[in-house]
């Protein structure tokens, strides 16, 4: 236990995000692993907490039906959208926002073109997390998804302070 708090003291801690008497998540970026803009390395989960695992999104309408192949946007840059505005209403519908997500995995079908997306400095896409560090993420290129419209799918770990 000394060593594991002691390791945890030497990397810093970048921000500490959910603050409560029983219950706070850190995001940790520790000097022996690359600084990287876009996540951070680590997240701590303490206290009394309850977590949430919201499903793969797509960029799908409510009343979709499974197999219609029938996305909201036919472009990469409107599914990221549609699919953060899906993922926001899971967690909306488990008491949680976007400020209590710890863990992040997105799935695409092209790398380059959602890193050319991401970067285009022309027509920022916004990400929930603006100013704030994001959590950690994982970004696998895919070969398909369930449906062949979809060009990304994301789902989301989160935890909220613990129902008494």
């Amino acid at each position: 236990m000394r060593k594991s708090l002691f390791v945890a003291a030497a990397i810093g801690l970048v921000a500490c995000d959910g603050d409560d008497d029983d219950f706070a998540f850190q995001r940790i970026n520790p000097d022996t692993l690359n600084a990287h803009p876009a996540f951070s390395h680590v997240t701590t989960v303490s206290g009394d907490a309850r977590f949430i695992y919201v499903a793969g999104q797509t960029d799908v309408a409510p009343d979709h039906v499974a197999g219609a192949n029938d996305c909201r946007h036919d472009d990469l840059r409107g599914q990221i959208m549609g699919v953060q505005e899906n993922v926001g209403h899971g967690l909306a519908a488990a008491g949680a926002t976007w400020d209590d997500v710890v863990f992040v995995r997105r799935f695409v079908l092209d790398v380059a073109e959602y890193r050319r997306v991401r970067t285009d400095t022309a027509n920022p896409l916004p990400t929930p997390w603006e100013n704030r560090p994001p959590p950690p993420s994982t970004l696998l290129e895919v070969t398909a998804l369930a449906e062949p419209c979809f060009l990304v799918e994301m789902d989301v770990f989160a935890a909220v302070a613990g129902d008494d």
